[in-house]
């Protein structure tokens, strides 16, 4: 997908919210997005893909008293949101990582899940749509990346990532015990998938279902179809 100047507002939107910039009624407006707005859904999940691969190569770096400061206040922000300026210090911790992805958003061409490219992308919604995921398969790595956009798992329980071909059973694919995003890869019975992969997620006791398929409550599913096994390169 190669974006258009009208869309400007909607990627910066999406950038924003992937770094966990937003906060009051922007906040609100990328959830509502999120909640009603596919071709939004894909710009988080292409900004998702792309931003987890920039951390890779990053070498340890020791904060300074100025960025603990600013991450006290981010913590407790005021009621008010802070001007600009005052957020620069985080512009420029993450300046490096938007250039790169604007270069793929921008110059070159970002593959939609419509089974010709490397990363296919949907969503898990509960029926009762107190839950919400964005699923991103990345053929290239054979690995699924996922983060919540809505609830989350019981007290005491965790999330279990599952996934299956067409007429077959669901395989489990890893445990989500923690945290909004996870990067899994994908069991080989998975990878090899042709066509159509189901992914869904369900609730299950902590350490994973005990019976091999889902034994708490299925969130919910989502069908991808054109999926193909043979892996391609971004």
């Amino acid at each position: 997908m190669t974006l258009e100047p009208a869309d400007n507002n909607d990627v910066m939107l999406a950038a924003e919210y992937v770094l966990g910039l937003l906060d009051g009624a922007e906040l609100e407006t990328a959830r509502q997005k999120l909640r009603s707005d596919g071709d939004f859904v894909r710009l988080v999940s292409e900004w998702e893909a792309q931003l987890v691969t920039l951390t890779d190569e990053l070498a340890p770096v020791t904060p300074g008293a100025a960025t603990k400061q600013a991450l006290l206040a981010r913590i407790a922000p005021d009621t008010q949101r802070p001007p600009f300026w005052q957020r620069a210090w985080l512009w420029q911790l993450v300046t490096a990582m938007s250039l790169a992805l604007f270069a793929v958003l921008f110059v070159g061409n970002v593959d939609t899940p419509d089974g010709t490219g490397p990363l296919y992308t949907a969503e898990i919604v509960s029926d009762a749509g107190d839950f919400r995921v964005v699923a991103v398969v990345d053929k290239s790595r054979d690995e699924v990346i996922l983060t919540r956009t809505a609830g989350a798992a019981p007290e005491g329980r965790i999330l279990q990532v599952w996934a299956h071909g067409p007429g077959e059973p669901a395989s489990s694919v890893g445990l989500w015990p923690a945290g909004e995003s996870i990067r899994l890869p994908m069991p080989q019975v998975i990878a090899s998938v042709e066509g159509t992969l189901t992914i869904g997620v369900s609730e299950e006791p902590p350490g994973g279902s005990p019976t091999g398929s889902p034994s708490g409550r299925v969130f919910g599913t989502v069908d991808i179809p054109g999926v193909t096994a043979a892996a391609t390169e971004l």
